[in-house]
C-alpha cells in the first residue's frame, strides 16, 4: 500500500460545539486521513438536523454560529484532508427524504429539502463529500432507489463528490451506484462497508465482485473501505478493543479492492474510559485512545508505507 491509504472514522456528538473544541487537537493529530460528521438528518419538513439538533430549517443556519469554522479547522495542522458529511443511520431519516419525494411528484425541485441542501453547501465550506448510510428499519420500501438516486444527484448538482455506506441490501447499492455512473461519471468516490454489528460477515472483495457485475469496466482497486466498531457500553458491553480490531482486518488484507479502513466511532473512543468507570468492562481495553485504533487499522491490513 501507499500513502493514499484512507485511515477513516465516524464522529457524532463528539463532533459538535462545545465537545469539539475540547477535543480538536486530539482529532487533528491521531492520524486519521478522513473524517465522517454524522449523523445528519433530514426531518419530515425537510430541516436538517445533526443528532436530533436542528441546523438548516426553511431555507437558514440555525445552528452554533462557531461549527462551520471549527470543522475548517479539523483539516488545518494535522492528517485529515477529507471531511465528510453523514446522512442517515438507523432511523426514519430516508423514510422522510423518501415521503418528500413522493409528495412532490417524484422530484426534490422547488421543495424545502432542496433550499436547505443549498444552504447547506454555502454554509459547510469545509465538507469534501456527502456520505450516505442508507438504512431502513423496517426494510428497504419500494421506489427506494430512484428516490435515493435522486436526493444523490440532488447533492452532485449542489457541488459534492459522495460515498456509499452500505451493509446491506447490495443490489440496492450497485444499481444506485450504475444509475449515478450512467449520469456523472466518478461521482461516487469510494464505499464505507460496515463489517460490523449488521454488516458482520461482509467481505469487502464479495462487494467488489458485485459493483463489477453491475459495471463490467468499473475500477474497484482500493475503491472500499473495510471497518470495525469500537468497544463501548449499549448496554451491554459491545465493540471491540484495538488488537479485536486487527483481527478482524487482517482477514481483508491484501485485497484489491481494500484501499482503507474505517471506525465507528470516534465517541466511543473518547468516553470509554468514563464508561468503564461505571460499567466495568470484562474485556477491558485498557487505556486506549485514537492513536491506538489508527494502528489498528493499519496493522490489520498489513498497510506500509503510511
Amino acid at each position: 500500500m501507499t500513502t493514499n491509504f484512507n485511515i477513516a472514522a465516524y464522529g457524532e456528538g463528539i463532533l459538535y460545539p462545545t465537545t469539539l473544541a475540547a477535543n480538536m487537537a486530539a482529532i487533528q493529530q491521531a492520524g486519521w486521513t478522513s473524517l465522517m460528521v454524522s449523523l445528519f438528518q433530514v426531518d419530515s419538513t425537510g430541516d436538517i438536523t445533526f443528532n436530533g439538533t436542528t441546523i438548516i430549517s426553511n431555507g437558514s443556519y440555525q445552528g452554533d454560529g462557531a461549527w462551520p469554522g471549527q470543522l475548517a479547522d479539523l483539516k488545518s495542522g494535522g492528517t485529515i484532508t477529507t471531511l465528510l458529511a453523514t446522512f442517515g443511520g438507523w432511523d426514519s431519516a430516508f423514510q422522510n427524504i423518501q415521503n418528500i419525494y413522493a409528495n412532490n411528484n417524484n422530484s426534490f425541485a422547488g421543495t424545502t429539502l432542496q433550499a436547505n441542501c443549498a444552504v447547506f453547501k454555502q454554509t459547510f465550506p469545509a465538507f469534501d463529500l456527502i456520505d450516505m448510510d442508507v438504512e431502513y428499519p423496517d426494510g428497504t420500501p419500494a421506489n427506494a432507489c430512484a428516490c435515493f438516486v435522486a436526493f444523490c444527484e440532488m447533492w452532485i448538482e449542489a457541488g459534492y463528490g459522495l460515498t456509499f455506506c452500505p451493509y446491506e441490501a447490495m443490489s440496492f447499492w450497485t444499481d444506485a451506484l450504475k444509475a449515478i455512473e450512467n449520469m456523472h461519471p466518478g461521482a461516487v468516490k469510494w464505499w464505507n462497508l460496515q463489517c460490523y454489528a449488521g454488516g458482520a460477515g461482509n467481505n469487502p472483495a464479495t462487494w467488489a465482485t458485485a459493483i463489477t457485475e453491475a459495471l463490467p469496466d468499473f475500477n474497484t482497486n482500493g475503491y472500499i473501505l473495510a471497518s470495525d466498531w469500537t468497544r463501548f457500553y449499549s448496554p451491554p458491553w459491545e465493540g471491540d478493543c484495538p488488537p479485536a480490531v486487527a483481527t478482524l482486518l487482517s482477514n481483508f488484507a491484501g485485497q484489491p479492492c481494500v484501499g482503507g479502513g474505517f471506525i465507528w466511532t470516534i465517541d466511543q473512543i473518547i468516553n470509554y474510559a468514563a464508561d468503564t468507570q461505571q460499567n466495568p468492562d470484562s474485556n477491558n481495553c485498557g487505556d486506549v485512545g485514537m492513536t491506538d485504533y489508527v494502528n489498528a487499522i493499519i496493522n490489520g491490513l498489513n498497510v506500509v508505507g503510511v
